[in-house]
């Protein structure tokens, strides 16, 4: 009977030769694992694992370094007026279009004046009357006090006359109140715009019988421009931003689209809260912006760049320079014998791809910018490009 292929002594031997070679490939595999893990270089032909690492590097730069802080805002009129009328009576015309942009004192609604008109002139009737009334007793009174010093008359009738012209006096400043009343209430026949701005969609039609106590109004008034947004910052801001404030000059702020994308507006911090919300742990702010081309609308959300300006040069490096470990922040230095040495960091404020170093970094010192992943501690580099 035939004998299997891999029976006897000499199969034995090749598969105990191939589970060897098998054995070694999987320790092959491992160590090969194990050196990738730990940043080694994997076996190779001699000298490979000491070739120079190629990075680029840049200086780290002594310069004035701005500060952004970065917020959610809302755009909000610094005035808003909901226009109705002051008194009651039927609305004969308006003279605006919706949505039309108005001047300061522009006439925007009449109400039907003749009531007003009938009232003023009751009045008026009523004030000339005592006015006559007053001239003939302040003529008495002359004449009594003529006699008194001759005289001539009863004290009686004299005190009598001082009291009729006093009387006469109060009734006239009476019906003088009334006057200005009934030309008040006409006044108010004439809806007009307390300040330049914009209106909206129009709430009555003429023909209309319109109240005082109306809630609603006939339009809504906002300005325009200039136009303000309000916005909150954390509380940790605040030291930053009142020492920048406190330098002069108001910080400025930016107003860019949802995508920050484009920027929309610049404008000034105008106004900071008093309090901070407690709720939330912030401070709200409100910065002005001229708005003449009107690209801020109200109730619009923007994104908030709020520009903390420092005066003082400040030490910073390209952001894509720092890395992080358990021990905080650090970057690769390359020294006179192009090797890397790892520094650690004590970093300040970021702000246009470059952040600025507290502590740890001399001035003119290069740092790895590209090239990182392959360093370790004191390993040799070869710089192919130098960053500005």
């Amino acid at each position: 009977m035939p004998q299997p292929r891999n029976a006897g002594p000499a199969g034995r031997r090749r598969r105990m030769a191939r589970a060897v070679l098998a054995l070694c490939a999987l320790a092959a595999c491992g160590l090969w694992l194990a050196l990738r893990q730990t940043g080694g270089e994997p076996p190779g032909p001699p000298g490979f694992a000491q070739q120079p690492v190629p990075v680029a590097v840049a200086p780290a730069t002594l310069a004035p370094l701005q500060q952004d802080l970065h917020a959610l805002g809302t755009i909000t009129p610094l005035a808003r007026a909901d226009l109705r009328s002051q008194v009651d009576g039927e609305l004969l015309r308006l003279h605006f279009a919706e949505g039309q942009a108005v001047a300061a004192g522009q006439l925007l609604a009449e109400l039907d004046a003749r009531p007003f008109r009938a009232a003023l002139a009751a009045a008026e009737g009523e004030l000339a009357r005592t006015q006559a009334l007053l001239d003939n007793a302040e003529a008495d009174l002359r004449r009594y006090e003529t006699l008194a010093r001759q005289d001539a008359v009863a004290g009686r009738q004299l005190d009598a006359a001082r009291a009729e012209a006093r009387r006469y006096r109060a009734q006239r400043q009476r019906d003088q109140a009334r006057v200005d009343e009934a030309r008040r209430q006409l006044s108010h026949t004439r809806i007009v715009a307390p300040y330049a701005g914009r209106v909206g969609l129009r709430r009555v039609d003429a023909g209309n019988h319109v109240r005082a106590a109306d809630a609603e109004g006939l339009v809504t008034l906002v300005q325009t421009s200039p136009i303000s947004a309000v916005f909150s910052l954390p509380e940790t801001r605040l030291d930053a931003l009142r020492r920048a404030w406190a330098r002069g000059a108001a910080p400025r702020v930016q107003a860019w689209d949802a995508d920050e994308r484009r920027l929309l507006a610049e404008g000034e911090l105008e106004a900071l809260d008093n309090r901070i919300e407690t709720a939330t742990g912030t401070v709200r702010l409100r910065a002005r912006f001229a708005n003449a081309d009107e690209s801020l609308f109200p109730n619009q959300f923007v994104n908030i760049r709020l520009i903390l300006s420092r005066p003082d040069p400040a030490l910073s490096i390209p952001s894509a320079a720092v890395q992080y470990g358990a021990d905080g922040a650090f970057v690769f230095v390359i020294g006179a014998d192009r090797r890397a040495m790892r520094r650690d960091l004590a970093l300040g404020p970021a702000r246009a791809g470059r952040v600025a170093v507290e502590s740890g970094l001399e001035p003119a010192e290069r740092v790895v910018v590209e090239g990182i992943d392959r360093l370790q501690d004191g390993r040799e580099v070869l710089v192919v490009e130098q960053q500005g």
